[in-house]
């Protein structure tokens, strides 16, 4: 298993390479800090699979290897753990961003989500660069620029798996995203982006995946495939 991580989101103090048995940690130095660079299609990724996952989410091994198994049943979609939706917003005639508990989303964030490493590739080289420069000027918004490219192409909503809805870790640091301005940056970047691309392509999805034995009791000489979830 290898890890790879953008220079931007880590702080190195010594070689660009940590073994630490079968494991290899990997920063990968960029030219630049922007964080379209997490999308960049870095020849050391030699797996189709790529697991995006921000430094302050929280993910049980048995939930990465839940959501791994799914999205190698569908291997053309986004496959993760935190939801969102788009909402149009009558009164001001525009779509607005939404993280609030619903019955359905249209959007899984690339901050603990899997997808295939080709929508890296078009997401840096092939999706129009006005979406990439509205990024920068925000520092914000790619996750949503990718869940509107996999839409775009597919035609398929993003699949959420397991019931948990939040994925910060305990005692880190603040994010960006309590930042006051981050919600209005992104009801403009998902305006920005129908603009791009000439329509909305989110689609909206009821549906959720969790292990077949989810809540199922089962007796005390038995034992779960995934123990947690």
């Amino acid at each position: 298993m290898r890890f790879s991580v953008p220079e931007h989101l880590a702080v190195s103090s010594g070689p660009g390479k940590v073994h630490q048995g079968e494991q290899r940690s990997e920063v990968v130095r960029t030219e630049k800090n922007s964080l379209n660079n997490r999308f960049l299609p870095w020849n050391e990724i030699e797996t189709e699979a790529i697991l995006s996952i921000d430094d302050d989410a929280h993910l049980r091994h048995d939930e990465i290897m839940f959501g791994f198994r799914v999205w190698r049943e569908a291997r053309d979609r986004i496959v993760g753990f935190p939801g969102r939706y788009h909402a149009w917003d009558i009164p001001h005639q525009s779509w607005l961003y939404n993280s609030n508990y619903s019955c359905e989303l249209s959007m899984v964030l690339t901050g603990a989500a899997f997808f295939h490493k080709y929508y890296a590739y078009l997401y840096s080289y092939v999706m129009p660069q006005a979406i990439r420069d509205m990024v920068d000027e925000y520092i914000n918004c790619e996750d949503i620029a990718m869940n509107f490219l996999v839409s775009h192409i597919t035609r398929k909503p993003p699949i959420k798996v397991t019931s948990r809805w939040t994925f910060r870790c305990p005692g880190c640091p603040q994010a960006l995203s309590h930042d006051d301005s981050h919600f209005h940056e992104r009801h403009k970047c998902i305006n920005f982006f129908v603009k791009v691309y000439g329509y909305m392509p989110l689609l909206y999805t009821q549906f959720r995946v969790d292990s077949v034995l989810f809540k199922t009791r089962l007796p005390h000489d038995k034992t779960k495939c995934f123990k947690f979830i």
